[in-house]
C-alpha cells in the first residue's frame, strides 16, 4: 500500500482478504471490500488500483478506467495501474493511450526491477506498431 506510512491493522487485513477473493474469481466479494476500504481511506490508491483490475476481469472497461485513473489521481507512479489502464486502452481501441502508459511503465523502471516492466516493454512496442499501422493505413485510405 504506497500512500500510507502506517496502516491500519484492521485495513491491512481486510485488503489481504479482498486480494484473496480476488485471487479466487470471487468478483463481486472482492469488490465490496475493496469499496469499504476506499471508503475509509480514501488517500490509498491501491484499493482504486484493485477495484479497477476487478472491472478489468469482469469486462467492466470504463468502470476499470475510472478506478485507474483515481488510482493514477493518488499516486502517478503506480505501475500496476498504468499497465491494467494500458490493457483497457487496447481493448477499447486506444492504442495511443496504450501505448503511452506501457511506455511510462518503461520510465518508471529503465532496470527492468519489476516483473511487470518487461511485459510493459513488449505491450509498449505492439501499441506504438499498431498505431503505427492505423495511422499509415489512414494516409493510404485518404490517398486512394
Amino acid at each position: 500500500m504506497a500512500n500510507s506510512d502506517s496502516p491500519k491493522p484492521d485495513l491491512l487485513v481486510n485488503a489481504m482478504q479482498a486480494f484473496l477473493l480476488y485471487e479466487q474469481g470471487r468478483y463481486d466479494e472482492a469488490r465490496v471490500l475493496f469499496e469499504e476500504l476506499a471508503e475509509k481511506d480514501a488517500s490509498e490508491g491501491y484499493y482504486r488500483t484493485a477495484l479497477g483490475a476487478i472491472c478489468l476481469a469482469m469486462d467492466g472497461f470504463d468502470k476499470a478506467l475510472e478506478y485507474f485513473n483515481q488510482a493514477l489521481q493518488l499516486n502517478p507512479e503506480d505501475t500496476a495501474a498504468l499497465i491494467n489502464r494500458g490493457e483497457v486502452h487496447l481493448r477499447l481501441g486506444n492504442t495511443l493511450e496504450a501505448a503511452r502508459d506501457f511506455s511510462r511503465v518503461v520510465e518508471l523502471d529503465p532496470d527492468n526491477q519489476d516483473p511487470l516492466t518487461e511485459r510493459a516493454r513488449v505491450l509498449a512496442d505492439a501499441a506504438w506498431q499498431s498505431a503505427e499501422d492505423a495511422q499509415r493505413d489512414l494516409g493510404e485510405v485518404q490517398e486512394g
